[in-house]
């Protein structure tokens, strides 16, 4: 049986306001975050994860970063990645003309999956691992036919700030079985600390799902609204998150995030 080829969509729209002032002229993805940009760790994932295709989604004349993305099967200075050994990446470049949320990013990438499956990975979680995580979730997409999201316990103070997973049983005895998400929930309407970290790997019916979705949180529209739709018909596991997680989409987190690299080059 002949592998499919691979897709990862790499939404890159969002303006980046958490990380003001060092966004005021620079595109949130091109901040640097070590030596690299934060986009490049990203690209680095697929790379290490032998995905076939890249689909960036990005903000209306970004040029600065379709300068980057265009820039990379050239220049291959990426985290991880010994230039001897990189291989060209297929790059697609989608434009999101309105900031209506991640939901809406993603759909505009539909056109452009290879397969019945795609990744997503969120740039601003920035998951510092040799081993590309996006590569392990396709891994156990095609042994089990599931979709698949990744998972990280966090304090029960930052609730509010994540969408929740909700689990029962296990899967196989690995895997927590998904029974309900919540998009960024008061943690006095759920038991469950266990937050959606910026990686999926979803059967392509997400799309259904998306199409004509309703604005949820902060009026736009939420994957997370789409994938809980989704879940009555669809199943869904969760990899637990046993990596080094940084919310780079702030300040503190970026500060963290350097100083981690700073001791432990990528």
């Amino acid at each position: 049986m002949t592998e499919q080829k691979s897709t990862v969509v790499i939404p890159c729209a969002g303006k980046g306001t958490r990380l003001y002032p060092l966004t005021k002229n620079l595109s949130k993805s091109l901040i640097n975050v070590g030596s690299y940009r934060m986009i490049d760790y990203s690209i680095s994932e697929c790379i290490l994860g032998n995905i076939d295709r890249i689909v960036f989604v990005l903000s209306p004349d970004d040029d600065q970063l379709i300068e980057h993305i265009h820039s990379i099967n050239n220049n291959k200075n990426i985290p991880g990645i010994n230039k001897n050994e990189f291989v060209n990446i297929d790059c697609k470049i989608v434009e999101q003309k309105l900031p209506l949320g991640l939901g809406n990013a993603i759909y505009l990438a539909a056109d452009y999956i290879l397969g019945d499956s795609f990744g997503i990975i969120l740039p601003d979680d920035l998951i510092l691992h040799r081993n590309s995580v996006i590569n392990k979730m396709k891994s156990i997409y095609s042994r089990h036919n599931r979709n698949i999201l990744y998972g990280k316990y966090i304090p029960e103070e930052l609730i509010e700030n994540f969408g929740i997973i909700e689990t029962g049983s296990r899967y196989e005895n690995l895997y927590l079985v998904v029974n309900k998400l919540l998009e960024k929930p008061n943690k006095k309407d759920t038991d469950s600390n266990l937050a959606i970290l910026g990686r999926y790997y979803l059967n392509v019916k997400i799309f259904d799902y998306l199409h004509n979705l309703e604005p949820g949180f902060g009026g736009e529209i939420q994957l997370t609204d789409a994938l809980s739709k989704m879940l009555p018909d669809d199943q869904f596991i969760v990899i637990e998150s046993g990596d080094y997680h940084f919310d780079v989409g702030n300040l503190k987190g970026l500060e963290l995030a350097e100083r981690y690299i700073n001791n432990n080059p990528f």
